[in-house]
């Protein structure tokens, strides 16, 4: 079970909106939108496939008539998410901002939240990134299996980067860092099992390159 929370930051520097005239900021006389319409955003297969959870922030325009804009990924998650993200907020409707009474456009940044429910003593993934040759599809995460939760409840981190090889199996693996280093060979493990789609191009498979952060920590109060 999961839930996804959401929280709305006002930005504190102006912005323009080119030929649509100035976008505000929250202060100073201009109030700050109100939600009043909200789309939960759904996790995407191979998020959930590899427990992938985490924060994404979006920098959003809300405009006079309330309607979202001009959203962009300001912190990103990776494996679909902050598509599901944009495709949700696409839809939120406010109270537009107003500044002497009259609407105006303001910027804004909202977070949304992915969780699934996890003890301290279970690995989830925090973070993915990948890169491939010019002209060729990312990677995709087939098969991630975890093992059964043990030890004590204590929190960890360890990020690995690594190579997607033409086979999808995981390659030249090494810790970028770690919160300490008895998590590291057990990290580099289970990350062995994985299996991905390897990255595509001109209907040949080629190397990718990637970087992801896993965790262990009590997340997922099943709050929303």
């Amino acid at each position: 079970m999961r839930s996804v929370r959401w929280a709305i930051v006002a930005l504190w520097c102006a912005s323009a909106a080119g030929q649509q005239g100035p976008v505000y900021r929250v202060g100073g006389g201009v109030k700050a939108p109100i939600v009043l319409e909200k789309q939960e955003p759904d996790y995407s297969e191979e998020a959930r496939l590899a427990k992938l959870q985490g924060s994404i922030l979006l920098s959003v325009t809300v405009g006079e008539d309330g309607v979202t804009r001009d959203l962009r990924v300001r912190r990103s998650l990776g494996l679909g998410l902050d598509e599901k993200a944009l495709e949700a907020v696409s839809h939120w409707r406010f109270t537009p901002a107003t500044k002497d009474a009259q609407p105006v456009p303001v910027a804004i940044d909202i977070e949304v939240n992915f969780r699934m429910m996890a003890s301290a003593r279970e690995w989830h993934l925090a973070r993915a990134t990948f890169t491939a040759p010019e002209g060729a599809t990312l990677p995709a995460v087939m098969k991630a299996p975890y093992p059964t939760p043990s030890g004590t409840a204590e929190q960890g981190s360890v990020a690995l980067a690594f190579d997607v090889d033409e086979q999808g199996m995981p390659a030249n693996i090494h810790v970028e860092n770690s919160s300490d280093p008895q998590w590291e060979r057990e990290v580099i493990a289970l990350f062995r099992e994985w299996r991905f789609q390897a990255a595509m191009r001109n209907g040949g498979a080629v190397v990718s390159r990637g970087s992801m952060e896993f965790r262990r920590e009590a997340v997922g109060t099943g709050a929303k």
